[in-house]
Formats: C-alpha cells, sequence, structure tokens
C-alpha cells in the first residue's frame, strides 16, 4: 500500500459529528478515545427488592402452575416448564446480584423462606411423577423382556429342573 493511499484512510473525515462539530475534532489528537462515562448508577434498594420480587412471584407462578399440572393430568409440556422455570432463576440470580446484602430487610428474607417452601413443594411433585415414570417403565421393560424370550437364557428353578 503506498504511502499517499495510507495517509487517505488514516485521515480523519470531515463529515460532522452529533454536534456538529467535525469528527476529526471529537477524537483526541494521539488518536485514543476517552472512556465513555459510566452509565452504572447504583440503584435505589427499594427498585432492587421490587425487581426481585417481582421475579419470585413470576416463578412461583410457575411452579405453582407445574405443581398443579402433575397432580391433575398427564398432558403438560415439561421441556416449556423447565425453560421458564430455568430463565427465572437466570433472572432471580441477576436481581439478587444487583442487590447488596445490607438491603436484604426482613419482608424479602420472609417471601425468600415462602419461595423455597414452594420450590420444596414442586420438586416433590415431581420426584413423585418421575418415580412413578419410572416404575412403569420397569414393569414395562418386564413385560417385553418376558414375552419376547423363549426360556433359553433363563435359569429354571423348580421341580422341573433335570438333575445332574
Amino acid at each position: 500500500m503506498s504511502v499517499a493511499a495510507f495517509e487517505g484512510i488514516s485521515k480523519a473525515p470531515h463529515t460532522p459529528g452529533a454536534n456538529g462539530a467535525p469528527i476529526a475534532a471529537v477524537v483526541p489528537a494521539n488518536a485514543r478515545r476517552t472512556a465513555p462515562p459510566s452509565r452504572s448508577v447504583a440503584p435505589h434498594p427499594d427498585a432492587s427488592r421490587a425487581l426481585v420480587l417481582s421475579v419470585i412471584k413470576r416463578i412461583e407462578g410457575y411452579l405453582e402452575e407445574e405443581t398443579a399440572a402433575l397432580q391433575k393430568s398427564l398432558d403438560f409440556d415439561f421441556k416449556a416448564s423447565n425453560d421458564r422455570k430455568s430463565q427465572g432463576l437466570v433472572d432471580l440470580n441477576q436481581a439478587l446480584r444487583r442487590l447488596p446484602k445490607s438491603d436484604v430487610n426482613a419482608d424479602l428474607k420472609a417471601r425468600l423462606e415462602t419461595f423455597r417452601k414452594k420450590l420444596a413443594s414442586n420438586l416433590r411433585v415431581i420426584r413423585l411423577h418421575l418415580d412413578a415414570v419410572k416404575e412403569i417403565a420397569s414393569i414395562l421393560s418386564d413385560a417385553i423382556q418376558s414375552a419376547e424370550s423363549d426360556g433359553t437364557y433363563t435359569r429354571s428353578i423348580g421341580p422341573y429342573r433335570s438333575a445332574p
């Protein structure tokens, strides 16, 4: 690349910037931009608590819906429910990270304890459902094996066993 071509690329264009000044005037002479001003403003503790509470309320709705569906019928979309709960827990973790421990008050602690109880209740129902599914799968597996078996490889115990 020629020196003239390089100089043409390296020169700042003279189009106006946001404030009407040429862009070359916006960039310092050493061609390094300064860091943008920090936008992180410490959220108000009440706003942070309100965010945590709203996320908890949303997840509790998912838990109640799933628990009721598992107790009443088997026609339930487990993947969609799991995806919603997973996203809710990601949101809850983010909201809790924004809330300093010093801003956790007694009301929020009580709400978190209620949330833990609802999670435990949902877990019990899910475990019960999974245990039932495992039992049904075991019964079906045994039935299939006995229907397909001709007895060749099974050990026969009883009066019909031949003596050596």
